[in-house]
């Protein structure tokens, strides 16, 4: 299953695309503390799914923070990205864009989320966002396949 498939499915389900809520549903545990050097990681201990944030981060960023963590435990449960990155060869990046694509499609799920931006650049939306450009580029070519299959 994608990324896309997991949030409509989630969103189908619990009728909410914020990620907050949706940890509550899960019956996952939030912790905002602050951390150094990374903006949130996600773990799984003890039978618990826990989201780490950074408390220093602003609300908009720690919204797309805890979305990207939730999409790393959905997707990525068994994957160590902090082990992986640290202490092998193999490359995490294909893990965090798969997080990072969820993210963005669970916090703007459909095409008029992005009325406000219609006539901003991509660069502009993205800094209205606090995302990166690839991942507006990414939607908004989601949003468009998507538009177009229907």
């Amino acid at each position: 299953m994608n990324e896309m498939e997991i949030v409509n499915d989630l969103i189908k389900k619990f009728s909410t695309n914020d990620p907050y809520e949706l940890c509550g549903y899960l019956d996952y545990i939030i912790m905002q503390v602050p951390l150094v050097g990374v903006r949130g990681f996600y773990q799984f201990y003890d039978g618990q799914d826990i989201v780490y944030l950074d408390s220093g981060l602003q609300d908009q960023v720690k919204k797309f923070v805890c979305a990207h963590e939730l999409g790393h435990s959905l997707m990525h449960k068994d994957i160590n990205a902090i082990f992986l990155d640290t202490r092998t060869y193999l490359k995490a990046g294909r893990y965090e864009r798969q997080a990072n694509q969820f993210a963005i499609s669970l916090l703007y799920p459909h095409d008029s989320d992005f009325d406000d931006y219609r006539d901003l650049t991509i660069q502009q939306t993205a800094r209205c966002l606090n995302v990166s450009e690839d991942l507006v580029e990414y939607r908004l070519k989601e949003i468009k396949r998507l538009t177009l299959e229907q």
